[in-house]
Parts: structure tokens; sequence; C-alpha cells
């Protein structure tokens, strides 16, 4: 975010959208587009979220790691967690934190996943 200046397309595309980026890209609109005066353009949820990640190789990466993880989590996969989390993928400094912290609580993380809520 900070790479950007503030009124740039792509610090819109990143700034007011924040909420769709912690989403499934399965669950992101794909057919209809609606306009945003922030772009100044008519946008459907997936394209914004495509155009804001391709903004910098670090988001890319953290993006689809995200997504991988939603959906290891949505089929209790944990061996694909466990390859999520030794990941060698350049990642933000935050996720970076994230999956170390995972990493070393692993058991934990790994029963949580396994283990069904009802």
């Amino acid at each position: 975010m900070k790479k950007f200046g503030k009124g740039t397309r792509e610090y819109a595309l990143l700034k007011s959208p924040w909420k769709l980026y912690l989403k499934k890209f399965d669950d992101l609109e794909k057919l209809h587009p609606k306009y945003n005066w922030h772009y100044k353009d008519s946008l459907t949820q997936a394209q914004i979220v495509a155009e804001g990640i391709a903004c910098d190789d670090t988001l890319v990466n953290a993006y689809n790691l995200l997504q991988a993880f939603f959906t290891a989590l949505d089929d209790h996969d944990t061996e694909a967690i466990k390859e999520i989390i030794a990941s060698k993928a350049q990642v933000g400094p935050l996720m970076h934190k994230t999956l170390l912290t995972f990493k070393h609580n692993l058991t934990a993380v790994l029963n949580g996943i396994s283990l069904p809520l009802f």
C-alpha cells in the first residue's frame, strides 16, 4: 500500500475494497459489473481483486497462498495445510510471520483442521 500514491488507481483498488481480498475467489461476483467512483470504471468484484493483486508479485503470492489455505481448510486437508505452511513463496512480512506462527504451532493447527466442529 505504501508503495502507491494516494491518488493512483492501484491505491484505490487496494484501499476501499479490502474486504474482497479476504473472501474466497469463488464467492466473488464475476458477471455483473458495478460502477464505482473510486476507480471511475465499471468492474466486477473478481476484476477488482485481479487488478489489485496484479500491482505487485508479493500480493499475487500472498493472495494465492490465502486461497489455497481456504480450500485446504474447507476440505480438511492436513497435507495441503502442511505444504502451505512450509511454502517458500515470497509473501509480505506479516503473512510470513503468520506462517511462522502456524509452523511453530503445527500440531494444534492440524488438530483444529482435522477435527469436525459439529
